[in-house]
């Protein structure tokens, strides 16, 4: 688990590694029990989230990402999102993540658009004495 800025929800939040979202998909498919086994294992109690409508289909999804992050999330799709391999590095004028690895911009500060017109390759190509 790493935090980093979201720009969907406008803050810090804290993103899953991609074995940590292995783990959240496979609580998706086992369910509840599956949860309580690795609550267990990490020697942690579960003290299950209050779900309402469609979100409670997603129950031992969002309890493991809670049980991975420390984080209360009701909202499934947020969950979905919130990996780090969907990021790019930290933009190394403003520090905020650029949108996505193949980001060719900052789009917080706008670093990079200068040369974009000439080199249309991701920042992170065209700039990699940066990163």
């Amino acid at each position: 688990m790493k935090m980093l800025w979201c720009w969907r929800c406008q803050q810090e939040i804290p993103m899953l590694e991609p074995e940590e979202y292995l783990l959240v998909g496979e609580a998706k498919q086992r369910g509840m029990l599956f949860v309580e086994a690795e609550a267990r294992r990490r020697g942690k109690v579960i003290a299950p989230i209050q779900l309402q409508g469609v979100a409670q289909r997603f129950q031992a999804f969002l309890e493991m990402y809670k049980l991975l992050t420390g984080f209360e999330e009701t909202n499934p799709n947020a969950v979905m999102h919130h990996q780090v391999d969907q990021y790019g590095p930290p933009c190394p004028n403003c520090r905020k993540p650029l949108r996505t690895p193949a980001a060719r911009f900052c789009a917080a500060c706008g670093f990079g658009q200068e040369d974009i017109k000439t080199d249309a390759r991701p920042l992170v190509a065209r700039r990699s004495e940066l990163f």
